[in-house]
């Protein structure tokens, strides 16, 4: 499962990301979207498949990236389930 930045292991600028309010400006739909996107294509070119087809799935707030996924960035995701979105 790919990790949201500033969560878990994912900290963009070392362990006191979370709590330097100038590091926080990458914590944002926007860039969470676009990291997941990018991932996709790196995975897909990867595994030595470039036409594999995608769903997104997620629930509560994954859901909604799962949902917000397919919208922003259709060529990535051919499909989204969002359950409790």
């Amino acid at each position: 499962f790919a990790e949201h930045r500033y969560y878990g292991e994912t900290q963009p600028l070392g362990g006191s990301s979370a709590t330097n309010a100038s590091t926080l400006r990458w914590l944002t739909l926007e860039q969470a979207l676009a990291d997941y996107a990018t991932l996709i294509h790196r995975l897909k070119l990867s595994l030595g498949a470039p036409d594999a087809k995608v769903v997104a799935i997620g629930g509560s707030y994954g859901g909604m990236l799962a949902a917000w996924l397919r919208m922003h960035y259709p060529s990535a995701v051919d499909a989204a389930l969002a359950a409790s979105a």
